[in-house]
């Protein structure tokens, strides 16, 4: 037995693998700020996965040991484009301050990020990629309780075998509340928890809070597993050709964006299961 070419996942030789980019949409996307960054030129990009080791054992002095191979897989994410439009007459373009041509194209890039997260949070999209909820993940019942940290606990424990570190967790705006109305104890004021906000760290983990996600959920994951595949950049374009018979100037913004997880075993989702 040996690992040569051709046993070998096309996505184990060399392909297109950008590097991260700070753009606009990255600042402000949930999805940008917990996944991993690539940026891509291709229609696609294939992403290596080794999905087990080669099996080793114990043997006795001048026995011959036994060949074993690892186990090698790929995982393809094709990015979709989402984009916006819109109009602003000639005067309102050039007779406002500040430039309304501007915020616009800024406007749409936020609407870009928030709809880059609702794609992430979701099942699957129409004509955008598949989100979350689209991937067989691990479960942990919260029973719609969040008074302690016990359940982020929780979950890093059951990632575990699974080689998956958690780095992030994500939480649903009602999660957040009500972790910061937590109190040390019974008829006490004293909060347990200083701050609920995004960049605080809880159990470990770096928190963000997202509109996005379901209420009553949480979804904890490790960085390195999630792939954010951007192609060719978020860009912004105002064009008076495209608008020549009304006078009027066209904002378009158009990003294309694919998730990859390398490893659903390796992400958690807290919710009341019940």
């Amino acid at each position: 037995m040996a690992v040569t070419n051709a046993n070998l996942a096309a996505a184990w030789t060399p392909e297109d693998y950008g590097a991260l980019i700070d753009r606009v949409v990255d600042a402000k996307s949930v999805a940008f700020q917990v996944g991993t960054v690539v940026d891509t030129e291709r229609q696609s990009i294939r992403v290596p996965i080794l999905t087990a080791d080669p099996a080793t054992a114990w043997f006795a002095e001048n026995t011959t040991i036994t060949l074993t191979d690892p186990a090698t897989g790929e995982l393809e994410i094709i990015p979709k484009k989402v984009a916006g439009r819109t109009q602003v007459s000639s005067e309102a373009a050039s007779d406002s301050e500040p430039a309304v041509a501007e915020q616009i194209g800024n406007s749409l890039a936020r609407s870009i990020a928030k709809g880059v997260d609702a794609a992430f949070f979701a099942n699957t999209t129409t004509n955008g990629p598949s989100g979350l909820l689209s991937v067989t993940t691990k479960v942990f019942d919260t029973g719609g309780v969040w008074t302690t940290l016990d359940h982020i606990h929780d979950a890093k424990n059951l990632v575990l075998t699974d080689g998956a570190e958690l780095t992030h967790i994500v939480l649903a705006p009602d999660v957040a509340l009500a972790l910061a109305k937590a109190k040390t104890q019974t008829g006490s004021n004293q909060g347990l928890f200083d701050n609920v906000a995004d960049g605080i760290t809880l159990a470990g983990l770096t928190v963000l809070v997202s509109p996005h996600v379901a209420a009553g959920n949480a979804w904890a994951v490790d960085q390195s597993q999630i792939l954010v595949v951007r192609r060719l950049g978020t860009t912004v374009v105002a064009s008076t050709e495209a608008a020549f018979a009304e006078d009027a100037v066209q904002i378009r913004a158009t990003s294309r964006i694919g998730f990859g997880f390398a490893n659903p075993a390796g992400i958690v989702r807290l919710y009341d299961a019940a």
